[in-house]
C-alpha cells in the first residue's frame, strides 16, 4: 500500500524529549546503584580486614601464658610489670590491658585496635569486671575504621590452672 504524499515519517520533538527523559532516569538509577555498591563494597572490605586484624591480635595475646605466676596465687596487678616496656617484652595476657596498636605500616592504615584484659568471676558474670583476682580473665579486642558503622569486637575467656 502506498503512503499519501502529505504523511511524513520520523520522530516528533515530544518523542525525542520523552526518550531522552527515560534514558536520563535510567542512567541516574544506574549511578545510584553503582554508588551504593561501591560504598557497601568498601564497608565489606574494611570489615573483612578488621576481622583478619582482630583475629591476629587475639591469637597473639592468647599465645601467652595466663599470668606472671605459673600457678595460683596469681599476680595482684593487671598490666605490664617492671621491664615490660613494649609488646615485644610482654609475657602474659594481662600485659596487653589498655594496649593501643598501630598497624599502619603493615598495610592497615586507618585501623584502630584497642585491647582490654580484666578478671571476671564466673559465678556471677563473665562479662563484668570484678575487683579481686580470679582464675578467669576476659580479653577484648576492638578494631575500628572510619568506614565501619560499628567496631568489630572479639572476646575470649582464659582460665588459669589452679593446683
Amino acid at each position: 500500500m502506498k503512503r499519501p504524499n502529505n504523511s511524513k515519517s520520523g520522530f516528533s520533538l515530544i518523542d525525542v524529549i520523552m526518550g531522552m527523559s527515560i534514558l536520563a532516569i535510567a542512567i541516574i538509577g544506574i549511578q545510584v546503584a553503582q554508588n551504593n555498591y561501591m560504598r557497601m563494597s568498601s564497608q565489606v572490605e574494611a570489615n573483612l580486614r578488621a576481622i583478619s586484624l582482630g583475629n591476629s591480635v587475639m591469637n597473639l595475646i592468647r599465645m601467652h601464658r595466663f599470668d606472671e605466676n605459673i600457678t595460683a596465687p596469681w599476680d595482684s596487678t593487671l598490666g605490664t610489670n617492671a621491664g615490660e616496656t613494649s609488646a615485644a617484652y610482654y609475657d602474659d595476657i594481662d600485659d596487653y590491658d589498655g594496649t593501643s596498636w598501630d598497624f599502619s605500616g603493615d598495610g592497615y592504615a586507618g585501623y584502630e585496635v584497642q585491647t582490654q584484659v580484666f578478671c571476671v568471676n564466673m559465678a556471677s558474670s563473665w562479662v563484668n569486671e570484678v575487683g579481686g583476682f580470679t582464675s578467669f580473665k576476659r580479653i577484648i579486642v576492638s578494631v575500628n575504621h572510619a568506614v565501619l558503622d560499628d567496631p568489630v569486637v572479639f572476646t575470649s575467656l582464659m582460665a588459669g590452672i589452679e593446683e
